[in-house]
């Protein structure tokens, strides 16, 4: 009988450790997500500051600038969505390792 509770501790052990090297996994790619999503946000509303001052300069281009500048908002939830997303679902396994009964996480 031993053998058996030490082989089963041993699976949980391991089983933890591919939830810890799971959720390292997706750290990284939220870490690699954010600095994308700031990237493009920074790149957006640069664009958009441009615009407004451009249509300031030259009221003639003024509805065009518009136009361009409504353009931009779905881009940039768009990107905050997707970091959304992941973010979630690294809460979710975040919560189940969490949420292991203690003589499962050592």
């Amino acid at each position: 009988m031993e053998a058996t509770v030490g082989e089963f501790e041993s699976g949980l052990t391991k089983s933890s450790e591919k939830q810890l090297e799971q959720l390292r996994k997706q750290l990284e790619a939220l870490h690699q997500n954010l600095r994308t999503v700031r990237h493009a946000i920074n790149n957006n509303v640069a664009v958009l500051m441009a615009m407004a001052e451009l249509s300031q300069r030259n009221p003639a281009q003024c509805q065009r600038l518009s136009q361009l500048c409504l353009e931009k908002a779905p881009q940039i939830a768009a990107a905050i969505g997707g970091f959304s997303e992941l973010f979630d679902g690294l809460q979710s396994l975040l919560g189940e390792v969490e949420n292991q009964p203690a003589s499962r996480q050592s």
